[in-house]
């Protein structure tokens, strides 16, 4: 493979990205002096359980992009004729511990495990070292550098309670 096609390779699989449409749904908010909201989705009322209130504003559009699966553009009108806009998107679902269908086997040297598609590509992480979470919920570790620069690419960190996982750095 020539070093072009190298590094103009591209592969769609390996992006986490969102589909947008062409056309967004539309979501208008409309905010009264009271404090009471009137939402409407593509111009229909949007029914929601009760009388929303301008604290609600916030679940209520995740609401809606989570249960859309998508993007939403959202115009929220003050009673003095102020207006806002912006784009909501759906928080992507956090990933949860399960227990291994199969196990693997270890050997000197080696570590094998069945049961993936036949010429899948495979990440691997080996854990080096293991961090608590600090009080508002963010691990930090530092790792020496000639350990990060013999193996570039991904760090990955996860949850053990939680299931959170987080990635950083360059494709494996």
């Amino acid at each position: 493979m020539s070093m072009i096609n190298a590094a103009a390779r591209y592969r769609r699989e390996d992006r986490q990205t969102m589909r947008v449409p062409v056309v967004m749904p539309l979501v208008e908010v409309d905010v009264g002096n009271d404090g009471f909201l009137t939402v409407t989705l593509d111009r229909e009322p949007y029914s929601a359980d009760g009388s929303l209130m301008r604290d609600d504003l916030k679940r209520v559009l995740d609401d809606i992009a989570g249960d859309l699966g998508t993007a939403v553009r959202v115009e929220v009108r003050e009673e003095d004729k102020s207006t806002f806009t912006d784009i909501v998107t759906p928080e992507r679902p956090k990933l949860r511990m399960i227990e291994p269908e199969r196990e693997a086997t270890t050997r000197i040297g080696e570590v094998a495990g069945g049961g993936f598609l036949p010429h899948e590509e495979v990440a691997v992480a080996v854990v080096v070292a293991r961090q608590v979470a600090n009080i508002d919920g963010t691990a930090r570790l530092r790792l020496p550098p000639a350990l990060l620069e013999a193996h570039p690419g991904l760090v990955v960190f996860m949850g053990k309670r939680s299931g959170t996982i987080l990635v950083s750095g360059g494709a494996a």
